[in-house]
């Protein structure tokens, strides 16, 4: 549950039976299932968090399982919902390994692997370049240039998170059982 088959039975699998190779699905579908991880922090969250007073109360007002779900349990997790989604994304944003082991065209590349390429290209630069060693003095700017790369690796992450903070608040100061 917590370990994977490995990478060769996994590439083999998704290029020749799944034949998401050089497709934008090879971003999305090797990481698209569902992590164990996830549904352990999920269940820690609803088993902890909802009392369970709530829930026998809307079986006494006759709801049926799926209604106490949908009515109590689901409103009541938008927290770790929120939470999930943040993480998943964020993995999504940072994730450069499927371009890297699934694609070979440019086109299909990610903001990631075109910053990977970027950043690899400048190291080059700076460890190979004739002009710079002739020079003497010259140096390829790649401290300034990881510097830009990580801004515009977290830029997302910080445009988006203020508008999911309140959800984290509410998730805090949530509570219907008093007393």
């Amino acid at each position: 549950m917590l370990y994977n088959g490995g990478l060769v039975p996994t590439y083999i699998m998704y290029t020749n039976y799944f034949h998401i190779k050089n497709t934008y699905f090879a971003l999305l579908i090797p990481t698209l299932m569902m992590n164990a991880f996830y549904i352990m922090i999920t269940r820690s969250y609803i088993s902890s968090s909802i009392p369970e007073e709530l829930i026998e109360a809307s079986r006494i007002d006759g709801a049926s399982e799926i209604g106490t779900f949908a009515r109590v349990v689901v409103p009541l997790s938008k927290p770790i919902v929120v939470t999930l989604v943040l993480f998943i994304g964020i993995a999504y944003w940072n994730d450069w390994l499927n371009g890297m082991y699934y694609l070979t065209e440019a086109k299909y590349f990610s903001i990631q692997n075109i910053l990977n390429k970027m950043l690899n290209n400048v190291n080059f630069l700076a460890t190979n370049s004739s002009v710079a060693q002739q020079a003497g003095n010259v140096s390829v700017p790649s401290i300034t240039i990881r510097m830009a790369i990580a801004m515009v690796g977290i830029l997302p992450i910080i445009i988006v998170y203020p508008f999911l903070q309140k959800y984290f608040v509410k998730g805090i100061t949530l509570g219907a059982v008093k007393g």
